[in-house]
């Protein structure tokens, strides 16, 4: 039998199991060797892999799939990742109850040729299809009275799934890809196409983690990072949760601000993120997605811009004014350490604030705009509010009201409709937070005044858990002044 084994002890990822500790997955595809960079990235994921080669000849082919079974122990199961043809050959044998016996995962890559769509894999094998290209052939079995007849081959149109991330209802998990062809998930190839792989990678690594039953924690990886780079401010621990095997990536988006490669992400924590956060900021977590293998925050950021910040304000000094913000950062990782991060916020917003953007400042040759639709802090505070609404705040839709009002009184005054930017919502948005709103991790905390000398840490009793504010963690850290910023000589 012609396979290749790439075991996965040493590998810096997780080790998926069940039961005795082996998570084998098959790959599969028609050429004698395949892409060694899909197969060393499930290998990082910790699993253990096996290629196993599609050459056509169904009975051969078959006797490799059984193999790849010995020497799994009870209540160990396997997975299958197809590509092409084999695929296509995977879909249609695994359809047989029988055949999926310690299956528990078949993921096909640009299937050539898919079974009916009415029909149903057995329930304790997860399927999931990667549709690419402009046709697909479906086999059909027709049916009368009871009685199947022969086998129909018919070529069909793949049609955009539904909504934006295009899933198809064809009997089983199924996503469409109208913009890349077959071939777009391997590296190797003219048609490889980073985001569609990407995307297709996020979706097989759910399955595959469903099929085995694995739920891994991304969530500590990802907090030892933010503690790093926002509290104690160190740069060695900043660095240390990215990934060594792949290029890490950081985007700042409104200003571009970040870098890629370990050397241009150290430069930048060290020149211009780690040393450049006012001491006034407080963060507060709104909400947390964790995928399979991304975690997504939305954070409210309130500041006073007392200093330069360079990854959102660079090249303006201090101006003194109050910042709030709502940031959405996006981490995706890899082998269980960090990939890749973007981070977005509404920069027009930001600049509102600090005085750099009057919205009543329309640009020269605009007709019927006397207006910018942009908005200060009351973004971020109608976020914090648990219903506004209630209170007799309005936040919603007064751009529209005044837009609409104005096209009404065919550009004469709407004294009735309230401004917006700088004006709109003044006294309310003017305002500190009240003590509810404002609570969030301060970047630079002072230690406690009665709190414990020493962190409260995990199997320790604190003798008192109403000594630190509210909304402050008990445990001391340092002050920007004394925090350390480690390999400082490090420069390209």
């Amino acid at each position: 039998m012609a396979t290749i084994s790439i075991s996965a002890p040493g590998a810096s990822g997780f080790l998926y199991n069940n039961a005795s500790g082996k998570a084998r997955l098959c790959v599969s595809a028609e050429t004698p060797e395949f892409d060694t960079e899909i197969l060393r990235n499930w290998r990082d994921e910790g699993f253990d892999v096996i290629y196993v080669q599609y050459d056509g000849n169904g009975r051969e082919y078959i006797a490799r799939l059984k193999s790849v079974k010995e020497g799994l122990g009870v209540g160990e199961n396997y997975a299958v990742l197809a590509f092409g043809d084999a695929a296509s050959f995977c879909l249609d044998y695994y359809l047989k109850p029988t055949n999926a016996s310690r299956l528990c995962a078949l993921v096909a890559y640009y299937p050539t040729n898919i079974p009916d769509t009415r029909s149903r894999y057995p329930p304790s094998v997860r399927i999931l299809s990667h549709l690419a290209g402009n046709t697909v052939d479906v086999t059909t079995i027709p049916t009368v009275v009871g009685l199947q007849g022969k086998k129909r081959r018919t070529t069909r149109q793949i049609n955009p799934g539904m909504g934006t991330g295009e899933r198809l209802n064809i009997g089983h998990t199924a996503y469409t890809y109208e913009y890349v062809q077959p071939g777009f998930a391997e590296h190797d190839l003219d048609e490889y196409d980073r985001l569609a792989c990407d995307l297709a990678f996020s979706r097989s690594l759910a399955v595959l983690r469903k099929g085995f039953n694995k739920d891994m924690d991304l969530e500590e990886r990802w907090e030892e990072h933010l503690e790093a780079k926002f509290f104690a401010m160190n740069l060695s621990d900043t660095m240390e949760p990215y990934v060594n095997h792949l290029n890490p990536a950081v985007t700042y988006t409104p200003t571009v601000s970040g870098g890629i490669g370990q050397h241009a992400l150290r430069r930048f924590y060290e020149q211009s993120f780690l040393r450049a956060l006012p001491p006034s900021m407080r963060l507060r977590l709104v909400s947390r997605t964790v995928g399979a293998d991304r975690v997504v925050d939305e954070l409210h950021a309130a500041f006073q811009h007392t200093q330069e910040v360079p990854w959102m304000l660079p090249g303006v000094p201090p101006t003194e004014k109050q910042v709030e913000i709502m940031l959405v950062s996006i981490v995706s990782l890899r082998a269980g350490r960090l990939y890749s991060e973007h981070v977005y916020w509404d920069q027009a917003s930001v600049l509102v604030q600090v005085g750099l953007l009057d919205p009543k400042l329309v640009p020269q040759g605009v007709q019927g705009v006397d207006r910018l639709p942009v908005v200060g802090r009351e973004s971020a505070r109608r976020i914090l509010e648990e219903n506004p609404e209630a209170e007799g705040r309005d936040y919603h839709n007064r751009l529209i009201r005044r837009a609409r009002a104005k096209q009404k009184g065919k550009g004469g005054a709407t004294p009735s409709v309230e401004e917006s930017g700088n004006e709109f919502f003044k006294n309310e948005a003017e305002k500190p937070l009240q003590d509810g709103q404002g609570k969030g991790k301060a970047v630079q905390r002072e230690s406690p005044q009665h709190g414990p000398d020493q962190p409260l840490e995990e199997g320790q009793n604190g003798q008192d858990g109403q000594n630190g504010q509210e909304g402050q963690d008990v445990a001391q850290t340092p002050s920007k002044g004394s925090a350390t910023v480690e390999d400082a000589n490090d420069h390209e």
